[in-house]
């Protein structure tokens, strides 16, 4: 696989990152593709996020925390 048209200070960057990881540019790269791919279809990522369930706190609530914490008065 090539990659090319990879501005040079990103390319920079990225050798830099694997050398400190102790591994080639290769390597890194690899690395960054299967944990991209792990994670799943961006649908199925997607699907699970939005069936997890929300809690909206009011707003004046969260105030009236912030402000019983700092010991303010209203």
């Amino acid at each position: 696989m090539q990659i090319k048209d990879v501005p040079v200070g990103l390319h920079e960057r990225a050798r830099e990152r694997a050398e400190q990881l102790d591994l080639t540019l290769g390597e890194y790269v690899l690395s960054l593709i299967r944990r991209d791919l792990e994670r799943g279809e961006v649908r199925e990522w997607r699907e699970r996020l939005l069936s997890r369930p929300i809690t909206v706190i009011p707003s004046g609530l969260v105030l009236e925390l912030i402000r019983e914490v700092r010991g303010e008065d209203e």
